[in-house]
């Protein structure tokens, strides 16, 4: 979207039923590691891609279901597989003006040899770094407010604080709508973006993943990169 502000961007309506907060002190299960609480069928395990290569691990079955529904005719088992079928149908790899740019100040912004960027997605501040080969500080806020930092050096490493945060990926797909073999980044803006989000731990993630109507994987946001770089080259 050359010299567009996005518009497409919105955000999964979460199912609130607790009032756990994520910045609340950690206990035992809270690093990174701990055990997901009820709700989804699947388990917290077959939802955390950090203990392989998160582009090539296997998705869930309700994950892969909605990618391959946003494409209509598609077959997708990973995250490898969901970026080379998003480059190639939206014609090859992202550049600076495809991102999804705000036109004023939001939660998700990447700094670059000083100048600040504003987004709608939290994940194109990660898309900037590995866009221009620079390094780029990262700024987010999770969906209950803790503040996630960042420092990506535009050459895959990505250092977070905490050190525990962690990525969420999936495809919001409108099931009323007749899906498309030929998106456009508008499409994907608008099925991706709500679903990526960052978290200050596994644990908040899982939390926010079962009150979510939408699936989602989780992974460490370090390896968050890995999936831009997919997009991007």
């Amino acid at each position: 979207m050359p010299n567009e502000t996005c518009t497409c961007c919105g955000t999964v309506e979460s199912q609130r039923t607790g009032t756990n907060s994520e910045t609340e002190p950690q206990t035992e299960g809270d690093s990174g590691t701990g055990a997901a609480p009820e709700g989804r069928a699947s388990s917290s395990a077959d939802r955390w891609l950090g203990d392989s290569s998160v582009t090539e691990a296997t998705l869930p079955d309700d994950v892969r279901s909605a990618m391959e529904r946003f494409f209509g005719d598609a077959s997708i088992d990973s995250l490898e597989d969901w970026t080379s079928e998003l480059r190639r149908r939206t014609g090859g790899a992202l550049e600076v003006a495809d991102l999804c740019h705000a036109d004023g100040e939001t939660d998700h912004w990447g700094e670059l040899d000083g100048e600040r960027y504003y987004f709608r997605c939290f994940y194109d501040t990660v898309a900037l770094a590995e866009l221009t080969s620079e390094a780029v500080e990262i700024h987010t806020v999770s969906p209950e407010g803790a503040a996630i930092e960042a420092r990506t050096t535009g050459d895959g490493e990505l250092a977070t604080t905490p050190t525990t945060a962690v990525v969420s990926f999936g495809t919001a797909v409108d099931e009323s709508r007749p899906p498309t073999t030929a998106p456009t980044l508008e499409d994907a803006y608008e099925a991706i973006c709500p679903t990526v989000r960052a978290f200050p731990t596994r644990r908040a993630y899982e939390r926010w993943a079962t009150k979510t109507p939408v699936a989602t994987v989780g992974m460490p946001l370090s390896t968050a990169t890995a999936v831009a770089i997919e997009l991007v080259e």
